[in-house]
C-alpha cells in the first residue's frame, strides 16, 4: 500500500504486517510471546494515546474529559458514544494529559518539532521488505522529510539522559528507531535520523529530546534485520517457540 494518510489508528492496527512492536517482542522475549500477545487497553495505554493526540492531532478534539470516576453510568454512556480515534479520560487523567502535553511544548526543541510547518503526523506505511520477504508496517508519530528525521513521543517516568537511556535498552526502543528509519526508506522517504520526545508523566512534567546516535542506530539496524530473519523463518515453518528448551539450570551469577 505504500504511504497512507488519513487512516485511523484502529484500522492501522487491524491491518496485517510486521510492526516494530513485533520486532521488539521477539527480540526481548521470544517468537511465542509475540504470537500469543494481546493488546490491552490499560489506563497507561489510554494516557499515552491522549498525550499523542494532544501533541500530534491537536485540531481534532480527540481527548474527551469525562466524570471523576470510570465506575459511573455517565462514563459508560460517554464511552459508548465516542467517535473514531477519540479517547475518554477521567477528570484527573484529562488534567494530567494536558499537563504532560504542556510540558512537551515548553521544551524549545520539542515544540519546534511538534509544531513544525513541514511535519507529517500519524502517517501509516506498509511496504514489503525485499530482504526478508515480510510485509512491514509502521505509523511514525511524525516525520519531517526536509530534516531527514522521524520522531516518536514517549511518556516516561524519567526523561533525563541517564534515565531514558536505561528505558530505551530495557524496552528495545533502539530497535524501534532502526525499524522506523528502515521502513521509511523502503517507502521512498529520505529519512536518516530518529529522535525520541520523552515526556514525563508526573510532576513537574518535564520533557527532553533524545537523538539516536549513528553508532547505536547502525548497531540496532543489524539486530533488527536478524530479528526479521527469525520472524520470516518462523512464518515459513509455522513454528513459534521460545528457544528455551524444556528445562534449564540456574547457575551461580558472577556478581554474587
Amino acid at each position: 500500500m505504500g504511504i497512507v494518510t488519513g487512516m485511523s489508528n484502529e484500522v492501522y492496527h487491524s491491518t496485517s504486517g510486521i510492526s516494530s512492536t513485533a520486532v521488539k517482542s521477539v527480540y526481548k522475549k521470544s517468537l511465542a510471546h509475540w504470537k500469543g500477545e494481546k493488546r490491552v487497553q490499560s489506563a497507561a495505554f489510554a494516557m499515552g494515546t491522549a498525550v499523542h493526540a494532544l501533541l500530534l492531532e491537536e485540531d481534532r478534539e480527540l481527548v474527551i474529559k469525562g466524570p471523576k470516576t470510570k465506575k459511573s453510568k455517565a462514563f459508560e454512556e460517554m464511552q459508548s458514544s465516542l467517535k473514531e480515534d477519540q479517547v475518554l479520560l477521567t477528570e484527573v487523567e484529562y488534567n494530567v494529559a494536558n499537563r504532560i502535553a504542556k510540558g512537551a511544548l515548553e521544551n524549545e526543541n520539542c515544540k519546534k518539532v511538534l509544531r513544525h510547518k513541514d511535519r507529517k503526523n500519524e502517517v501509516s506505511i506498509f511496504i514489503k521488505d525485499p530482504r526478508s520477504g515480510l510485509m512491514l508496517k509502521t505509523r511514525p508519530d511524525l516525520y519531517i522529510e526536509s530534516e531527514n528525521t522521524v520522531f516518536d513521543v514517549k511518556t516516561t517516568l524519567d526523561a533525563s539522559p541517564a534515565g531514558f537511556s536505561k528505558e530505551c535498552f530495557r524496552y528495545a526502543y533502539d530497535l524501534q528507531s532502526a525499524f522506523y528509519v528502515y521502513v521509511c526508506n523502503l517507502a521512498g522517504l529520505d529519512i536518516k535520523e530518529f529522535n525520541f520526545i520523552a515526556c514525563e508523566k508526573a510532576s513537574p512534567y518535564l520533557s527532553h529530546m533524545h537523538v539516536v546516535g549513528p553508532e547505536l542506530l547502525d548497531h540496532a539496524t543489524h539486530r533488527m534485520h536478524r530479528t526479521l530473519d527469525e520472524i520470516a523463518l518462523a512464518s515459513e515453518k509455522n513454528e513459534y517457540g521460545t528457544g528455551w528448551g524444556s528445562c534449564s539450570i540456574l547457575e551461580l551469577p558472577k556478581w554474587l
